[in-house]
């Protein structure tokens, strides 16, 4: 599919971006996860440790780590913390997957942010407005 094949519509938009931004953001965290010491185990305070045991560099990896293996699982249909279980694709992936797409996925995601503006520019002033009275 070329970037010049996809209607400019937001939900057609988010079938065509959300498999190849997946694959960019696991494809990174892939790469980070093998540059990581391994991991203790998954209990909390095994977590903890784990965690201690790291020199800043790791552990500034392993959080950003942690950012895209929640963001995966968003675009996967498990919502992460932070970004809203209605929004199918968060800014927060298609920031991460800059530069790690191909020239029509970019392409693409330049066209879905250009549709964005209008529904999240109203989102504030609803909520302005509902403070307000």
């Amino acid at each position: 599919m070329t970037a010049t094949t996809v209607e400019a519509d937001p939900a057609t938009l988010v079938a065509a971006l959300r498999l190849p931004v997946w694959n960019a953001l696991a494809e990174r965290a892939d790469t980070i996860r093998r540059t990581l010491p391994p991991r203790i185990g998954e209990l909390p305070h095994e977590r903890y440790w784990w965690l201690r045991s790291l020199n800043p560099e790791q552990a500034r990896r392993a959080a950003l780590l942690d950012r895209l293996d929640a963001l995966c699982g968003h675009l996967a249909g498990r919502p992460a913390l932070g970004y809203p279980a209605d929004e199918p694709i968060p800014d927060a992936a298609l920031e991460e997957a800059d530069g790690f797409t191909g020239a029509e996925v970019a392409e693409l995601i330049a066209e879905y942010r250009a549709l964005r503006p209008a529904r999240h520019a109203a989102a504030p002033r609803a909520a302005i407005t509902s403070a307000v009275t």
